[in-house]
């Protein structure tokens, strides 16, 4: 009997030993990845885990294809590590035939990192199929709608949304404010006209090029968040009165230049703690510009 309940011990033991295994080796992909985004306003991953995730719940996806959809959505521009800071700024169709070639292969460059690990498996197939369109004129195969794996159909959606409204137009400091007022409607204005050209883009591409249902579901979301947003100001707060919920209004980074809090990212108990450990640390300050 108590060899029994010492090898169940020892099993249980070892599960909970590998699942801090992978969620570690994600985080360190997870920086990795971010180390790619310094031509950003916020974290791209970040808000894609985020957004993907609220699209997969409203669709009907659930537990494991959530989480695999998650996990596909902060690790989808994996394969960009390596890539020179002239092409990461570029926009797809800013680049030269060699700088698109380059680029074209990035999702089977993440695919390829990732495939030594079979519970992997349906997260690569998202990475390797976020750039192919329904009509197949994506890449990098040019698969049409049956081929393409449903959860590289929401990664692709909210990828081109997120590109087209937080992608910088110019390369400024990683460190300057984003959003230097004391209210949201400067955010909201200025990114309207653009807000409303990725949307109608998508929107007139959706069936075609895009799932259906995503670029609704993505629309829907938005908008709403961008209403209600609206009704928002942003405060500095010191970080022990932070509540879940509120979300951080600038990027902030460590000494080193990593992003540690991103625009647009909404707080947690867990992100909370963090960020006053940080604090704690010297590698932030004590207080933080947040919406609430």
């Amino acid at each position: 009997m108590e060899t029994d309940k010492s090898q169940d011990e020892l099993i249980e033991m070892l599960s909970d030993q590998l699942a801090e295994q992978f969620i570690s080796n994600l985080d360190i992909m997870n920086r990795i990845v971010l180390m790619t985004e310094k031509f950003y306003d916020g974290s791209h991953s970040r808000f894609l885990t985020e957004k993907c995730e609220k699209i997969g719940t409203e669709l009907g996806l659930k537990d494991e294809s959530l989480t695999e959809l998650r996990i596909a959505a902060s690790l989808h521009d994996l394969g960009k590590v390596g890539f020179s800071d002239t092409l990461l700024f570029k926009n797809a169709n800013e680049m030269d035939l060699s700088e698109f070639k380059l680029y074209s292969k990035h999702p089977e460059i993440a695919a390829t990192i990732l495939s030594p690990n079979p519970h992997y498996k349906e997260i690569s197939k998202m990475i390797l199929h976020h750039h192919e369109k329904l009509d197949g004129t994506g890449f990098p195969f040019h698969f049409t709608s049956d081929k393409i794996h449903y959860g590289a159909k929401i990664i692709s959606v909210v990828n081109i949304y997120h590109n087209a409204l937080f992608k910088r137009k110019t390369i400024t400091s990683k460190n300057k404010q984003s959003i230097p007022t004391t209210n949201t409607v400067t955010f909201l204005e200025s990114t309207k006209e653009t807000f409303n050209s990725v949307m109608n883009f998508l929107y007139s591409k959706r069936g075609t090029q895009f799932e259906k249902k995503v670029v609704e579901a993505l629309v829907e979301i938005e908008t709403a968040e961008r209403r209600a947003l609206g009704e928002k100001t942003i405060l500095r707060l010191p970080v022990n009165r932070l509540e879940p919920g509120m979300r951080i209004a600038e990027d902030y980074y460590n000494g080193v230049g990593m992003l540690i809090a991103a625009r647009g990212e909404t707080l947690n108990s867990k992100s909370i703690s963090a960020l006053i450990r940080f604090v704690e640390n010297g590698e932030l300050p004590m207080k933080v510009l947040v919406i609430d």
